[in-house]
């Protein structure tokens, strides 16, 4: 997505310009100060969109959504409850125990509850697929033909928007820290 906006201006105007890349989905805007303004709040949804799907592991975070830099520094401690369960290494969340589950299917639901409920830990709204991905690899329970099917299935647990994050809904919420709990060792 590329979307730029600009306005004629004499040389006496002030001149404004904002870009905003989400990896290269940019949006630039360009124009009087009151001219960019304007256009910042007529794209706003548009730009959280953009930033939505662009994002990606900063300061050991999952960006998505509204988290801003306050609530990364804040992420270690959100996750301090469950340090037996959850840390951060090399700015990616890593699971310390073996996912739950008699098949791939089940160990990926699972992973996809865990890493959402640890992102929710940390303010974020939703989490990515990628993100959701990277960690059944490391978990050895990745179905690279079942993967999206597996959670899509999972409606009353996922709230899917687009393809490319979820969000847990209330069950979700309940049944995803009950696990951590679980797996944290009942703290």
């Amino acid at each position: 997505m590329s979307i730029k906006v600009g306005e004629e201006m004499d040389s006496s105007t002030s001149k404004a310009r904002v870009v905003v890349s989400a990896r290269e989905g940019i949006i630039e805007i360009e124009g009087s100060e009151s001219f960019v303004a304007d256009q910042l709040n007529r794209l706003k949804t548009v730009i959280c969109q953009v930033v939505a799907t662009g994002a990606k592991w900063r300061n050991g975070i999952d960006t998505i959504g509204t988290t801003s830099p306050a609530s990364a520094t804040l992420a270690p401690q959100a996750l301090e409850k469950f340090a037996n369960l959850y840390t951060q290494a090399d700015g990616k969340l890593q699971l310390l125990k073996n996912l739950p589950g008699n098949n791939m299917a089940n160990k990926t639901v699972n992973a996809a509850l865990l890493v959402a409920h640890a992102h929710a830990l940390m303010g974020a709204d939703h989490t990515t697929l990628d993100t959701i991905r990277a960690v059944c690899k490391e978990q050895a329970c990745h179905d690279s033909n079942n993967f999206s099917a597996t959670l899509k299935r999972e409606k009353t647990l996922f709230v899917h928007s687009g393809s490319l994050h979820i969000t847990l809904s209330p069950a979700g919420r309940e049944r995803a820290a009950s696990l951590a709990n679980q797996l944290n060792g009942g703290n």
